[in-house]
């Protein structure tokens, strides 16, 4: 039968619509999965219920049993993600005006900022045209620096808003990041990069094609991050230290 209606409306006011495992705000593209399948005897109740975004969902469903590769998630853990997200999203309150939640933020925001500052592979991405020259491979250092400390466990906002909007940049760096090692190549400029000048003229859609995919990339980050620095501007009340 599938779960409720009422059972489903719980599940994603809990979740605030968030993906409960990645923290993506999801808002009408989201799932409600059985943590215990159906085949398995799991039953449609809340307990039974966490709201995945498509593409945890996605990996759910994609896992082979007759040839595994990497690890599946467990019940226990599923449900420790999903419990822990419905707490972090039962105790916000709109905006983070809780004492310890503000410092706490702060200190989050503030690492992000360290490694992520507006004027730096931000400020590239905005204004680079990845169809014309090559680009120097150290203007994107910044995604590396940040993926890295996305790896600390302690590196996540309390507040579920602003955890959603990183979740949802981290997302888009890591397509960019992608993006950059798919479709553009060691230049003949010592330290940079570029899509290969003879693709436009030998390979012209396949040129094209890489060129709009960085470009969509690119815009993607750039938007996801004035949405979290919007956010948390205006939740924590705090600049950037070089705009102060």
């Amino acid at each position: 039968m599938g779960f409720t209606p009422q059972i489903k409306e719980d599940a994603l006011v809990a979740s605030g619509r968030h993906c409960c495992i990645c923290h993506r705000f999801c808002g009408t593209k989201i799932e409600v999965h059985h943590i215990v399948t159906k085949r398995d005897g799991g039953e449609d109740s809340f307990e039974n219920a966490i709201p995945l975004c498509f593409d945890c969902h996605a990996d759910m469903r994609s896992y082979d049993h007759s040839h595994p590769k990497g690890c599946k998630y467990t019940i226990k853990e599923l449900k420790r993600h999903r419990d822990n997200w419905y707490q972090k999203v039962a105790g916000n309150v709109g905006t983070a005006n809780r004492e310890e939640v503000v410092e706490t933020d702060k200190k989050v925001y503030r690492t992000l900022l360290k490694f992520l500052p507006w004027n730096g592979t931000i400020q590239f991405l905005r204004d680079n045209n990845f169809a014309g020259a090559s680009f120097e491979r150290s203007e994107t250092k910044d995604l590396s620096k940040y993926w890295e400390q996305c790896q600390n466990p302690l590196f996540e906002f309390i507040d579920p808003d602003l955890e959603g909007l990183r979740a949802d940049l981290t997302e888009k760096i890591r397509v960019m990041k992608k993006a950059i090692a798919l479709e553009t190549f060691p230049a003949h400029i010592n330290g940079c990069n570029s899509v290969p000048a003879e693709w436009e003229f030998e390979q012209p859609e396949r040129f094209r094609r890489a060129v709009e995919a960085l470009h969509r990339s690119a815009d993607d980050v750039c938007e996801a991050y004035d949405s979290l620095v919007r956010t948390a501007t205006r939740k924590l009340g705090i600049l950037p230290d070089d705009m102060a």
